[in-house]
């Protein structure tokens, strides 16, 4: 990838060694063909901050049992994953997934999460924030409470989600020329890991992650689930149970294609 930012002759993917995905300094989890970093919440957000010192153009991605049953029939998804500096799992089966193939993860880290602290941390280190992604109402509520919890933030965007195919390039450009050092991007799965993995270099952020429905939730739009039924690895459950209608095929089928998948590879091995 290449960034505006790069000195000339520096190889951005050279730059990337600081990932523990791609430099293996850190173990991972290999989970249906996708290596997930095993990173507490805190090292993934110390991982972050040394990518946006080495300068380049990075990105990280989360998954959960849907996304990585996803990847393994659409090509496009896994390169976006298998090139992304830093994998984390977003769901707690994910998780329990690495238990059974004997490569624990340390815990659940979120994109909502990580969305959420990096804000603050932006704050703290005067770091330029770009917005892009779901409804006006949704991307204007996240910035405006953003703001208000964190007065020093500096934004320096933002965007709906609802453009041409043909636009991205366009948006990426006003992206770069606003100077953005972190590009937060809410557009749901594939969509927000193709154009991530598309653009992040014309956009010329330092990093790039996808934060799913977060906006949403940030901007007072959606509930999420209650913390003990976060902790407990239920938040899955809280949303099946006020959206039935729309996830219980991804609860229901996906988590059986997904535990068909774990249980494959733990007793057959991988066949990626």
């Amino acid at each position: 990838m290449t960034n505006a930012r790069t000195q000339p002759g520096e190889d951005s993917k050279a730059i990337a060694g600081e990932s523990p995905c791609f430099a293996k300094a850190l173990a991972a989890s290999d989970i249906a063909g996708i290596r997930v970093c095993n990173l507490s919440e805190d090292e993934a957000i110390a991982a972050i901050e040394r990518l946006v010192a080495a300068g380049g153009s990075h990105y990280a991605a989360v998954v959960n049992a849907a996304k990585l049953v996803a990847a393994n029939t659409d090509d496009k998804l896994k390169r976006a994953l298998l090139e992304a500096d830093l994998v984390t799992a977003d769901g707690m089966s994910v998780v329990w997934a690495s238990r059974l193939l004997g490569h624990p993860l340390k815990e659940r880290v979120t994109g909502i999460d990580m969305f959420e602290r990096l804000a603050a941390r932006a704050a703290d280190r005067d770091w330029a924030v770009y917005f892009l992604g779901a409804r006006d109402e949704s991307v204007r509520g996240t910035v405006e409470r953003l703001i208000i919890a964190h007065p020093k933030l500096r934004v320096a965007g933002y965007c709906n989600g609802y453009f041409k195919a043909s636009e991205s390039a366009a948006v990426a450009r006003a992206i770069n020329e606003s100077k953005a050092d972190l590009l937060f991007v809410a557009m749901g799965s594939p969509a927000q890991e193709y154009w991530i993995a598309e653009n992040v270099g014309l956009a010329g952020v330092r990093f790039a992650l996808g934060v799913g429905g977060s906006f949403d939730h940030v901007s007072g739009l959606a509930r999420r689930a209650p913390q003990w039924m976060r902790r407990c690895g239920l938040e899955w459950l809280y949303r099946l149970i006020r959206e039935p209608r729309r996830l219980w095929r991804r609860y229901l089928i996906g988590n059986s294609v997904f535990l068909w998948l774990v249980v494959r590879q733990r007793f057959l091995g991988s066949r990626q």
